[in-house]
């Protein structure tokens, strides 16, 4: 393969423009192009190559943890590729300035190997095609991109091409695809900016209908049954005793089958300090801690909490939000929110008391709703009694299923769960519950949040996945509020009964991501600098190790030499005159043959440079190689001496 020069460096500067390298571009180039003016070649065998492969892997991997440590993920494959021009140089500084034309890539692990399966190879065009992809992954958008990387390729495929194509042929053919190219690259942007546009579109209108927010005004019937179809972990809590439910929000408005919250009722919640909130007065007797860690993809959310709590203790939570009935939105904090809650049985929080709104009952369900409170009891029994009542109603014939419960002959979907199907999940109880007990006078208002019961043998934590979401009712009752969940207990079995086979080897993978995220926030330094030295350092101890294994052969060399050894000198008829030219005052150049330093040291009569060139190849090949019994080698040596020895005889007496 034949690589003109500068073209290596023409490719690492379109790298530099486009990726914005400049810098290691220029000193790429001026190291790489400087091979063709310096003529000073290493040799290297294979197992240095195979070292410097070693040394390649080693700037790879340190690339890879830099780039995870400071960047997001989505942008890992971009970023590496656009540094492979620096993190491949070693490969391509070691070929170009060795005596060989190619580079063994392998590597070698513990002990030396006797031989590497991988063949040498020229690593020169494979080391421009990267810098191209380098370019091309910027993705800048320049103007001379395509236009550089065609002249690039077109320099290369000319100096390659086959006799049958004429520079005429092969100029024709380079427009032709170079024109088809960039045509095809018009056509494929222009249908990636129509599909990007158009999915937007799509997942836009539908994440509009069923994730709005990442603070959940309202949801959607059915939000929470989906959620219960994945095992993804979403958060992970630490208690000896943890409570059995966490909240997430609470709604007070029903219409249409959503659940909605009153909107602009979230005030800034004034931290005690830089790490602490204090939720409500400490009660006199000290409660239980509960420490959670959240992920929040968007750094923003809603944070599930005890029903009581009243302290929180984070130092990945930075600034928060509550609305009036108790929820919390974290507005500003770390993708991992990690934060301690202390909490107890009381009573809440004093103002945190019930609206007119939490006895709202829309007029479509008053039909089922007015029937079923009177079979119960309505407003003749006490609180609490209306409670068990409720409860025990639930209890009788029905049943829990994920299943989604139409109208049937019913006006509205909870008509007929409440009188026909009695089958559901904990939406159709939390949201007939609640409307049940304002309709029996008790204030009440529909509740999300988490369910917490799975204890992690891997992590010694409880895990709380996608389908341990859960729904419930809470009902002011006694000056306070307080769980009320009808939804049968079986649900929980129900919902662990649809976990796959692999759940548990993707719990691995998860907290090895999780561990890895946390390492990253809670560091919250950046290790460019010390992984950079680490390789620095493994770079320098590297190359000496090679400098040193050529020195200690060079040593081994010199020793040999001095090592007292008898030759018996072999003569030719030319040696005299090889020695009275040794005896000369006039230096031999670099580079110089042997007939043309003759040549100076003398002043000749009909000297041929080209004949004594040959005569004293002869003679060095009567020394060290001979050929027996070759008389005419001989007469041509005499013949030489008897030409050449009587001029530096003489110019020796005189």
């Amino acid at each position: 393969m034949k690589i003109p020069p500068l073209t290596i460096g023409a490719a690492l500067l379109l790298w530099g423009l486009e990726s914005g390298k400049i810098g290691f571009a220029l000193l790429l180039c001026l190291v790489l192009e400087g091979s063709h003016f310096i003529p000073r070649r290493y040799s290297l065998d294979e197992d240095d190559f195979v070292k410097i492969s070693d040394l390649t892997s080693l700037l790879f991997l340190g690339a890879v943890a830099l780039i995870l440590l400071n960047y997001e993920p989505l942008g890992f494959l971009r970023i590496t590729t656009g540094w492979m021009p620096l993190i491949l140089s070693p490969l391509i500084v070691a070929q170009l300035f060795s005596t060989g034309n190619t580079v063994t890539i392998g590597t070698r692990l513990g002990t030396k190997k006797k031989a590497y399966t991988h063949r040498p190879i020229d690593f020169r065009l494979y080391y421009i095609i990267i810098c191209l992809f380098a370019a091309a992954a910027a993705n800048s958008r320049g103007p001379w991109f395509y236009p550089a990387t065609t002249a690039i390729v077109a320099v290369v495929l000319f100096a390659n091409r086959g006799r049958a194509y004429s520079p005429v042929v092969f100029a024709l053919l380079l427009l032709v695809s170079s024109t088809a190219g960039y045509l095809g690259s018009m056509v494929i942007v222009t249908g990636h900016g129509y599909v990007v546009q158009n999915t937007f579109r799509y997942f836009y209108r539908y994440y509009r209908n069923t994730q709005a927010s990442p603070f959940k005004a309202h949801v959607n019937f059915g939000d929470t049954g989906r959620l219960k179809f994945s095992g993804e972990i979403l958060m992970r809590v630490s208690s000896a005793a943890p409570p059995s439910l966490l909240k997430e929000a609470s709604y007070s408005l029903f219409q249409r089958g959503d659940w909605f919250s009153p909107q602009g009722k979230y005030e800034f919640l004034l931290p005690a300090d830089r790490v602490s909130w204090i939720l409500r007065p400490e009660p006199p007797e000290e409660g239980e801690t509960v420490k959670i860690e959240l992920g929040l993809p968007k750094e923003k959310g809603l944070l599930p909490l005890p029903l009581h709590g009243y302290a929180l203790r984070s130092a990945t939570v930075f600034e928060l939000e509550r609305h009036e009935n108790g929820t919390l939105k974290a507005v500003d904090a770390a993708p991992i929110a990690t934060y301690e809650v202390d909490y107890d049985s009381g009573p809440g929080r004093a103002d945190d008391l019930p609206t007119m709104g939490h006895l709202d009952v829309p007029e479509e369900e008053k039909y089922v709703l007015d029937r079923i409170a009177s079979e119960l009891g309505g407003e003749n029994l006490s609180a609490s009694a209306r409670l068990d009542a409720l409860g025990d109603f639930f209890a009788a014939d029905f049943q829990y299923s994920l299943d989604l419960v139409g109208s049937g002959d019913f006006a509205t979907p909870l008509g007929n769960f409440l009188l026909e199907s009695k089958s559901g999940f904990c939406e159709y109880y939390a949201t007939a519950a609640t409307l049940l007990l304002r309709t029996m006078k008790i204030p009440s208002r529909y509740v999300t949040g988490y369910a917490v019961y799975e204890r992690a043998v891997l992590e010694g934590k409880y895990l709380v996945r996608s389908r341990h979401a859960h729904a419930w009712s809470e009902a002011f009752v006694d000056g306070g509020w307080v769980t009320v969940d009808t939804t049968p207990p079986v649900w929980k079995a129900a919902d662990e009964a649809r976990a796959d086979s692999l759940e548990g080897l993707r719990d691995v993978f998860s907290f090895l991501g999780h561990k890895y995220r946390l390492f990253r926030i809670g560091t919250g330094r950046d290790y460019t600098f010390s992984l950079s030295v680490v390789v620095a350092v493994l770079t320098i101890f590297l190359v000496l190790r090679i400098y040193r294994r050529l020195k200690l052969e060079k040593a081994e060399i010199d020793d040999t030499l001095q090592t007292p050894r008898i030759f018996t000198r072999i003569v030719t008829p030319f040696t005299p005159v090889v020695d009275a030219l040794a005896a000369s005052e006039t230096s031999r150049h670099e580079y110089e043959s042997f007939g043309e330093w003759a040549a100076r040291c003398h002043h000749w009569q009909n000297f041929d440079t080209e004949e004594f060139s040959l005569l004293y190849g002869l003679h060095l090949q009567q020394r060290f190689d001979p050929v027996p019994g070759n008389e005419h080698h001989q007469q041509r040596l005499r013949q030489g001496a008897v030409k050449y020895l009587p001029q530096l005889q003489d110019e020796k007496q005189r």
